[in-house]
Parts: C-alpha cells; structure tokens; sequence
C-alpha cells in the first residue's frame, strides 16, 4: 500500500474510532511505546503499562493521535540526555489530540468528552493510548480539522509562534525568511507570519516549492543550487530552523535593528554585536493560550498541517525513522486508534 493511500485510511480511522469517553470508561491499563535505553528506533518494543492518572492541575487525555518530532528520535539516540534525560522505561511523543478522558482536582477549563490537542512538553509521553498533560497545556481541538491533522499542530505551531512573535516581534508588512519552509516548523511560520501580513521567504528544496507557495510564501529559494544571502535582500526577521552554517550565515541578511531567531543552535554573538542586529534562541514552552489563538487561526482556514504519513502506534519505530531522514513535509503522525 502507498504512503498517501495509507494516510488516508488513518485520516479516516481518526474521525471515526475516537467516540467521547465517560469517566467510567477508563481502562486500568494501555498499550504504548516504551523505550528500556537510548538506541535506534528499533529498540522500541510495544508494551502494556497501568494508565496514568491526573494529579491536581491536569487532565487524563485518551490519545487519538500523536505526531512525530525530531525531539523524539534525538532523546531516543540520548543526543539530548544532558539537558533532556530519560527515564526508563520512557514513553516518547511531545504532542496529542484526542477526548479528555478524566480531569483531577481543580481543573475548571475541560470535563470529560471535550475533544482537545495539548504539547506536552516534559509530561508523561503520547506514544500511548492514554497521557497526563498538565490542563494549561491544553487547548480545544480546532473544529475543521481531523485528530491526525491536530495532532500535528501543538510543538511546532507553539514553536514557530513563540519564535516569530514573542522572540522576533513579528508585524505586518516585515519582510521574513523562514529556513526549513517545508518542514513542521517551517510550514507553520510560513503560514503564521503570512496571516500576520508579513512578506515571506522560504527556503525549501526544489520539490517543495509549490507546497510553500500553496500556504503563503511570496518568494521560494532552493538551497541547494543557491546561496540565499546572495539573493535575498536584507529582512527584518529570520527564522531560522537548520542550525550551523545556515545559522552563522544568516547574520548577513538581517538589517540592522532587525532580530535572527534560531531553533536550532546558539546564535554567533559577537558577529551579532557587530552587524546591529538582535538574536535569540529559543526552546518552546508549553500554552495552552497561544495554542488557543493557533485553533482560532485554522478555523479562520489560515492555517492547515500536510499530513506527510500515518503510522498506526505498532510501525512508530518506521515514523521515527523516515522523520530522522529529514525530508518531511509538514508533519508525521502516529494514529493511537489504528489497529
């Protein structure tokens, strides 16, 4: 079966095996996927633990879908065990969408039902049936979209949002370039920045061109037959994404008083100083608010998630894997109902 036809088919066991929960519906235990040590994706093994349970403060969410993102398979190898360590037996997955499936002592916001898309951050994971999220992560699930595209929103929406408006001030009419367009990140800044009325500039591989002109960039560059500080004139904002030499030579496009923020790297300070401009790195935090005002923004049709593949919660080793390979477009999900 193809990648698209098998996306499909998980796009539509999502909408249709997902009915609202009531309280008493909670299983004691679930299916999830554990990690016993740092590794390679095969490392992981499909286990049944005991169902978490809200402390105060936070809602049980019965997981409908996850996605996958580079965070997952870097804790995996243990590249970022010195600031991000594991506890084994892990379960990974930043992000959900699913139906709240209990709430603890004072949580006033959701009750049980309400269908509902949270970014974790370092809560328990969402590679399983069930996760514990803290209820100010949470959000309610944008009405046009399906599970599978939700859960595709949370860490890179919140990313691209705290990186292009909170770190880099973004406002309308500012001329951006966004590095990475194509990816999760990427194609949520794009779409971000251009609902903010932003001029954007995206850097893709050739193949991607289209996708980014299709969610709103004005101007496409292929980094691999250009150099794009030879062709772009100075922007006010930077996104960048890629880290390394991407990120030391991205100082050369932004006017002076205009801001670099990366996602991917420490900014060159003293080259920063030099040139007049702002930088800033950025780790994304969990807010249930700002994912709040990203729902509003999908409703508006301002903002959607390509869905690049769908894998059920068994083959989450292959996600991680073809995610690792860096060509993703938008975002990979995990589909928890999928059987």
């Amino acid at each position: 079966m193809s990648k698209s036809a098998r996306a499909v088919i998980a796009l539509l066991l999502t909408v249709v095996c997902s009915p609202p929960l009531s309280a008493n519906d909670v299983p004691a235990t679930m299916r999830a996927a554990v990690a016993d040590r740092y590794g390679a994706p095969e490392t992981l093994r499909i286990a049944t633990l005991p169902t978490p349970q809200p402390a105060a403060g936070e809602v049980l969410i019965r997981v409908a879908a996850s996605s996958v993102n580079p965070i997952d398979w870097k804790q995996l190898e243990g590249t970022t065990k010195d600031w991000w360590p594991l506890e084994f037996p892990a379960v990974l997955g930043r992000d959900v969408a699913g139906h709240i499936a209990a709430v603890g002592p004072d949580v006033a916001d959701f009750e049980v039902g309400d269908a509902v898309m949270a970014y974790l951050g370092r809560a328990t994971g969402s590679f399983a049936e069930y996760c514990v999220v803290p209820a100010a992560a949470v959000a309610p699930k944008p009405q046009n979209m399906s599970f599978a595209e939700a859960a595709g929103v949370p860490l890179v929406g919140l990313t691209a949002w705290q990186a292009l408006l909170d770190a880099g001030g973004l406002s309308s009419g500012q001329r951006v370039l966004i590095h990475g367009g194509a990816g999760g990140v990427g194609s949520a800044a794009v779409q971000i920045a251009r609902a903010r009325g932003a001029h954007v500039i995206a850097t893709a591989s050739t193949r991607n061109h289209d996708f980014l002109r299709q969610i709103g960039a004005d101007e496409t560059i292929d980094y691999r037959s250009a150099r794009f500080e030879e062709v772009v004139a100075p922007v006010d904002l930077v996104l960048d994404t890629v880290g390394g030499d991407t990120l030391v030579r991205s100082t050369g496009v932004v006017r002076p008083g205009g801001t670099l923020v990366t996602i991917a790297g420490r900014p060159p300070e003293s080259r920063c100083e030099a040139l007049a401009i702002r930088c800033a790195a950025i780790l994304v935090e969990s807010r249930g608010d700002q994912l709040d005002e990203l729902r509003r923004l999908i409703e508006a049709g301002e903002y959607r998630v390509h869905l690049d593949g769908v894998y059920p919660l068994e083959q989450v080793a292959a996600a991680l894997a073809e995610n690792a390979q860096g060509h993703t477009r938008g975002k990979i999900v995990i589909d928890i109902d999928a059987r």
